[in-house]
């Protein structure tokens, strides 16, 4: 049980870093002109129950990639062709990257036989562009205890979908120390 809340911690922990330092050029720059896009909540709290079972999580095929691309497989379909073909193997495969996706860390486990994945990726992309993208693949989904928060440097979309019960939170902005560079994070989990 304390390694699994660890594991849980380590994987909140390290997605708050990355929004964290997606958001630090921007207290740096006058947010005067700074529109917001869209906020949308929907009724219901994103907040997850505690598991009370006793078993360890599992971790497979963790991958980093720092900086590096390979041809994607050409079987994958025009939406997830991109960068990187090492998408985490227990992600829905039918999720949209961008074309020019570098895919960071992708990281698949398993714990007391539900499955999920975490994916750090980034694209050169404009915000507005990967905004859409996933505005539009959630919506389609009709997450629902779901959060969006769009705006010109940052995205934050999280929520359930009713008819899997899968768990969704995707988390990103411009990187400070990379002008031009948005990265995400993306977690997913089986419920």
């Amino acid at each position: 049980m304390v390694k699994k809340k660890n594991v849980l911690f380590a994987c909140a922990a390290l997605a708050m870093m990355v929004a964290l330092s997606a958001c630090s050029s921007a207290a740096d720059q006058s947010t005067g002109d700074a529109e917001k896009v869209d906020t949308e909540v929907s009724s219901g709290t994103a907040e997850q129950p505690a598991n009370e079972g006793a078993s360890e999580a599992t971790s497979t095929g963790v991958t980093e990639t720092e900086g590096t691309t390979a041809p994607a497989d050409s079987d994958q379909g025009e939406e997830n062709a991109a960068g990187s073909s090492e998408m985490p193997e227990n992600l829905p495969s039918d999720f949209p990257l961008p074309e020019d996706a570098t895919i960071r860390l992708a990281n698949s486990g398993e714990n007391e036989g539900k499955k999920s994945a975490m994916m750090i990726f980034s694209t050169e992309q404009d915000m507005k562009t990967v905004s859409q993208l996933y505005k539009d693949y959630f919506n389609a989904k009709k997450l629902t205890d779901a959060g969006q928060t769009i705006d010109d440097k940052n995205i934050v979309i999280q929520g359930t979908d009713p008819d899997t019960q899968e768990i969704w939170s995707l988390i990103g902005g411009s990187l400070a120390g990379q002008e031009g560079v948005i990265e995400l994070t993306l977690t997913w989990t089986e419920s």
